[in-house]
């Protein structure tokens, strides 16, 4: 079975707490189209504006590993290796803890 970057970056979601969720999650929103913003905001509440989106570690409890997942693809659109460098970072962080 072939691993993608977007299961790989779901599953470190899945790990972490809610703070470094929050945080996976605001590294790559800086990456996604509005649509993507708003349709997020329409699920879990509003967190910020379009130029400035930050989720609270409360509101990524009501993200879902394939919305996750969906974030995640469309950052990689927008910014190819956005989801490579979130994830690295992110397993050495899980690494140390």
């Amino acid at each position: 079975m072939t691993v993608t970057s977007d299961h790989t970056i779901s599953q470190l979601f899945l790990l972490s707490n809610a703070t470094q969720r929050a945080d996976i999650v605001n590294r790559l929103l800086g990456n996604v189209s509005h649509d993507m913003v708003a349709s997020l905001a329409a699920s879990i509440g509003d967190f910020g504006d379009d130029q400035h989106p930050r989720v609270t570690p409360e509101q990524t409890e009501k993200i879902t590993p394939a919305q996750m997942e969906e974030i995640a693809a469309t950052a990689e659109q927008h910014t190819p290796g956005v989801v490579e460098r979130v994830t690295a970072f992110f397993n050495s962080e899980l690494a140390r803890t």
